[in-house]
């Protein structure tokens, strides 16, 4: 262990000369041929810097909408009609239909109402180039809370589509808008 202390700052030397880079790739080829354990010296970060490619997150897809429900039972006053009450803690999918030249895959993601009835998922990263997301991209509910006073209408309702509504800083925000249920 001690023949291998400041590795990683010796590595990061290595990097920045471009010579020198290019002689570490092709003894990184060599010892792999070989079956050498050179490439165990090298952290992971350093493995995925000099791949060329890192783990960063590169955009954000966020879906949006407020589930919102009729409650027949409740009353109004000079039969007015009641307004829609928010469901909160309520389970709900995106799912989108991602179509390759093998086959048509369905992915799902899910968030959870909070108290005013609103919802935010956060779309897997190789869903973000689907073409005409808002096309392949449906919302539903999945789960109502035990008490909902809509538990039963819920499911009846077909899914919410999508539009566009913000993008900016590698950032796409889709809406369902209020869902009514």
């Amino acid at each position: 262990m001690g023949n291998f202390y400041g590795c990683s700052n010796l590595v990061t030397m290595l990097l920045t000369s471009p010579l020198i880079f290019f002689l570490l790739l092709l003894r990184m080829d060599a010892a792999a041929a070989r079956g050498d354990e050179f490439l165990e010296l090298l952290s992971r970060a350093d493995m995925v810097e000099i791949a060329g490619y890192g783990e960063e997150k590169l955009s954000t897809v966020l879906i949006t909408g407020a589930l919102l429900c009729k409650d027949s039972s409740s009353t109004s006053h000079h039969h007015r009609r009641p307004q829609p009450l928010p469901v909160s803690g309520a389970l709900m999918a995106a799912t989108c239909n991602s179509f390759d030249i093998k086959n048509k895959k369905q992915t799902w993601a899910q968030g959870i109402t909070d108290e005013y009835g609103d919802f935010i998922i956060d779309l897997p990263s190789h869903l973000h180039a689907i073409p005409n997301l808002h096309k392949a991209c449906f919302v539903k509910v999945l789960r109502l809370p035990k008490n909902s006073p809509c538990r039963s209408a819920a499911f009846a309702r077909k899914p919410a589509g999508l539009r566009l509504s913000s993008v900016g800083n590698r950032i796409r925000t889709y809406t369902a808008g209020e869902i009514l249920i």
